[in-house]
């Protein structure tokens, strides 16, 4: 199993969930601990950074978390999962849009207030637009950011978490090795390899992924539900905690 994740490409084309699937998400919508198993590891990158309103614990959808465990029982038991981020509340996202936001500014002094915000809209949901997603995808605990590591090692991506740039789309190293890109062709196909494994692993479970970052995933929630053409059922959880 482990040679197909790595070896089969990056390619966004999901199975759609049947009923017995769908009503097996939505019993195990409840939220609970991210840590469940020793494998996986809760970095919280926002608590970190010390953005507004994140939670000391890590949260998540049981089904996320369940998900998380099958792949690790398909997967040597040198690999564990290393999250950046899961549930999180309007007041982070709004703080967290605010912090992209003035991090282009600060890259891109001479872009205008709505080219910024343009820019900023590619990499985060502001909570305020409802045009794409009813419920942010990260707000409603169907979402998730993360890594794979190996003997505790993060698997090399590319870029970093959170990284506004090209690369970091999902299947950016799919394309044709290019000297000019910056790497070398070893670690080029290092990448690429470690991207697939993610995508792959995360794939076969049901996630689908947000494909201009490639650490993002979602499962039942309105993102999950645009891309297979089903209906979401992921609400917010920040009331049932």
């Amino acid at each position: 199993m482990i040679n197909n994740f790595f070896e089969n490409p990056i390619i966004f084309d999901y199975k759609k969930p049947n009923q017995e699937e769908i009503n097996w998400l939505k019993l195990n919508s409840n939220p609970i601990f991210i840590e469940q198993n020793f494998r996986i590891k809760s970095l919280h990158s926002y608590k970190e950074i010390k953005l507004k309103g994140v939670l000391n614990t890590m949260y998540a959808r049981a089904a996320v978390v369940l998900k998380l465990n099958q792949i690790l029982e398909m997967l040597p038991n040198e690999f564990n999962f290393c999250v950046f981020d899961a549930f999180r509340t309007i007041e982070t996202q709004y703080d967290l849009f605010r912090f992209i936001y003035d991090q282009q500014k600060n890259l891109n002094p001479n872009l205008s207030h709505a080219e910024l915000f343009s820019i900023t809209k590619e990499y985060i949901v502001h909570p305020d637009e409802k045009s794409l997603y009813e419920i942010p995808m990260h707000n409603s605990g169907g979402a998730i950011d993360l890594n794979l590591a190996f003997n505790a090692q993060e698997l090399d991506m590319g870029t970093e978490f959170d990284e506004v740039s090209e690369s970091s789309q999902t299947d950016w190293f799919e394309q044709e090795f290019k000297l000019e890109f910056g790497f070398t062709q070893e670690k080029w196909f290092e990448i690429r390899k470690n991207r697939r494994l993610l995508f792959n692993a995360m794939k076969y479970v049901g996630f689908v992924n947000y494909n201009a970052e490639w650490w993002h995933y979602d499962l039942g929630d309105c993102h999950w539900a645009n891309t297979l053409n089903v209906t979401w059922f992921y609400q917010s959880m920040e009331k049932e905690l």
